[in-house]
């Protein structure tokens, strides 16, 4: 991998994500802010031991107290009414502070890399589902809804495995389960890049300074990334270019170590 190019790219984008064409990622929706998903207050084990014995399914976010998609989903897709009705009908939620000791542990376990990750377990406690994504309320919704109507088989850890399923779907839920395997093809042929993300900011002067500051120590591309979000413009400055995750990874860890920046993958 090549830290330093010859010259240093800059570019603005600029996206309004709240209308999509495909009409799957609208990101504008009616949120509530005094509603929210609950989440279980207590072990991982307890969890999903008390999932089990309700006959439900068992929810695992994987997040930190610094990762800002984390965050973006606490305040808008863990808000949204269809998702709080369909996690409280059907399944135990459950978050994991990668940062303490039980969540490094379980980080290790399950190979988690990126944040979030979301893992969905079955009724016998059998992993069958995990996102390596940040997803809005409608895709989320159709995950869950998905899963508690549908019998699907164990996975192994692998990312973005798509599960077995075992059902005779009626015509609702054949559209449901297509719906479901159009977005997971979409995600496994997904020919995207990777980026170190170093900040965030809720202007943009602000993040044009970061820019210029971290210009003196990097020759890597340099993105300004503008989300559109509730009313809200936020910045994300992103740092490289990457065409796998192992080598956004190894970039991300050396931003760490060498550098003493908090760097995520994007």
């Amino acid at each position: 991998m090549r830290y330093l190019q010859q010259s240093l790219t800059v570019i603005a984008v600029i996206l309004f994500s709240g209308v999509i064409a495909n009409g799957h990622d609208m990101l504008l929706r009616d949120y509530d802010p005094k509603t929210s998903v609950t989440f279980y207050n207590g072990s991982f084990d307890s969890a999903k031991v008390k999932a089990k014995g309700e006959g439900k399914l068992f929810f695992v976010d994987f997040y930190a107290s610094w990762c800002t998609p984390c965050k973006w989903m606490e305040e808008s897709t863990f808000r949204d009414p269809e998702v709080v009705k369909l996690m409280s009908s059907n399944y135990v939620p459950y978050k994991v502070d990668i940062d303490n000791q039980e969540g490094y542990k379980l980080k290790q376990k399950y190979g988690v890399k990126l944040l979030p990750t979301l893992l969905i377990f079955n009724k016998e406690g059998e992993l069958v589902e995990r996102i390596e994504e940040t997803l809005d309320a409608r895709k989320l919704s159709t995950l869950l809804k998905f899963h508690s109507e549908n019998s699907v088989s164990g996975i192994s850890h692998t990312p973005n495995k798509s599960p077995s399923r075992s059902a005779q779907p009626s015509a609702e839920k054949e559209e449901l389960e297509e719906l479901y395997k159009n977005y997971r093809d979409k995600l496994e042929r997904e020919n995207r890049t990777f980026n170190a993300q170093v900040g965030t900011f809720d202007n943009y002067q602000e993040a044009s300074e970061y820019v210029r500051t971290i210009k003196k120590q990097f020759l890597e591309p340099i993105i300004v990334l503008a989300d559109y979000n509730n009313g809200t413009t936020y910045y994300k400055v992103l740092l490289g270019q990457f065409g796998t995750i192992e080598e956004a990874d190894s970039f991300v860890k050396i931003l760490i170590r060498d550098f003493n920046m908090s760097a995520i993958i994007h």
